[in-house]
């Protein structure tokens, strides 16, 4: 038995995946009872010590103060614009009001969670050079009190699932805010050109009359502009659920939905830790308002393998999204009755983030 646990020490020993080393510093700080004015961007934290880093873990509370209305940004290296900026609730996978997703708390997972009246954290590693600064703001009616924890480890790695990211690898946010499509629409999510990287998280919140929009699949072009490769067969089967999210909320390491309703509103996150989604040089990722499957329209999604219907068979072509022409006679094509309808999709409002490790 002692053998045993000898060999099983030697083991882990050999083939763990992040060695300690002298040089990591643990750095952590909290603020209680901090006060915000309305409009004023506040930091909530400056590390600056020349080391590079990671920070681990962020916490935010403050009814009226930390809710969906919360900026908050970070700024590396002395930079003067920041390279991160988001809506506090959309970047922990909530898209909607401090009011609505009171009714679904607590729910918690090793990534990101919402706890309580406030209580709002994640564990998302966010790398830095140097240096960093966070800072916080609201445009709330009046003065607001906020509780924040952060913490860090100097000369630590991004660990992606059990890939051990290049020291150089920065995060980086691709957002769509409340833009508007029309039924069958594009909507790029990620254009990525001259780096490599790995996808980190996608969050999309969908505000419609129905859920006919989540018939939308979901495609990428991996350092190849004219080669498709599909995620998914539709908007909520991106997520892990199926049948319009129709079992209800769930909340996973890898994937949940924090909101659902049968008149048109959806919010959902999908991680990519444990399926990778890499590229070396070129990335782009794309979500339709719904869709059709490739015998009813030229730009719909596979229906088996090898896909059968050649003579309609979508060009792999990422340009082709962007093509109004291409796009006006697609939606002619449903209009009038060319393209098989068989789903009442209707205009759809969405916000998207997605989050991408580059280097």
């Amino acid at each position: 038995m002692l053998l045993c646990f000898f060999v099983l020490a030697l083991f882990q020993g050999t083939f763990s995946l992040i060695h300690v080393q002298p040089n990591m510093k643990t750095f952590s700080y909290a603020i209680k009872d901090g006060q915000m004015a309305p409009g004023k961007e506040k930091t909530l934290y400056e590390h600056s010590t020349g080391q590079p880093g990671v920070i681990t873990e962020q916490w935010f509370t403050g009814q009226d103060v930390m809710n969906e209305n919360a900026t908050v940004r970070y700024y590396f290296d002395g930079e003067v614009k920041p390279s991160l900026e988001f809506k506090l609730f959309v970047a922990h996978g909530v898209g909607f009001s401090e009011k609505t997703e009171m009714k679904n708390l607590p729910w918690a997972t090793k990534r990101l969670g919402h706890t309580a009246n406030g209580g709002i954290y994640n564990t998302i590693p966010i790398p830095f050079g140097k240096s960093f600064r966070v800072t916080a703001e609201n445009n709330n009616t009046g003065n607001g009190y906020y509780w924040f924890i952060i913490r860090g480890v100097e000369n630590y790695p991004v660990v992606l699932g059990d890939l051990v990211l290049p020291p150089n690898a920065r995060l980086r946010l691709y957002k769509n805010e409340g833009v508007t499509l029309k039924p069958f629409e594009f909507l790029p999510l990620a254009e990525i050109e001259g780096s490599a990287g790995a996808v980190f998280m996608v969050t999309l919140v969908g505000n419609s009359s129905n859920l006919a929009f989540l018939e939308g699949c979901l495609r990428a072009f991996i350092d190849d502009p004219q080669r498709i490769t599909w995620l998914s067969s539709g908007t909520e089967d991106f997520f892990l659920s199926a049948y319009y999210f129709n079992a209800g909320l769930f909340q996973s390491d890898d994937s949940g939905v924090t909101y659902v309703n049968d008149t048109g509103f959806v919010s959902a996150y999908k991680f990519f830790e444990k399926d990778p989604l890499l590229f070396t040089k070129s990335f782009e990722l794309w979500w339709r308002c719904s869709d059709n499957d490739v015998r009813y329209d030229p730009l719909g999604c596979p229906q088996g393998w090898p896909e059968r219907y050649s003579d309609v068979k979508y060009k792999s072509n990422s340009s082709m999204f962007n093509d109004k022409e291409i796009h006006k006679k697609v939606l002619e094509g449903y209009e009038n009755g060319k393209y098989r309808v068989g789903i009442s999709a209707k205009p759809t409002t969405v916000t998207t983030y997605t989050w991408i490790y580059e280097w």
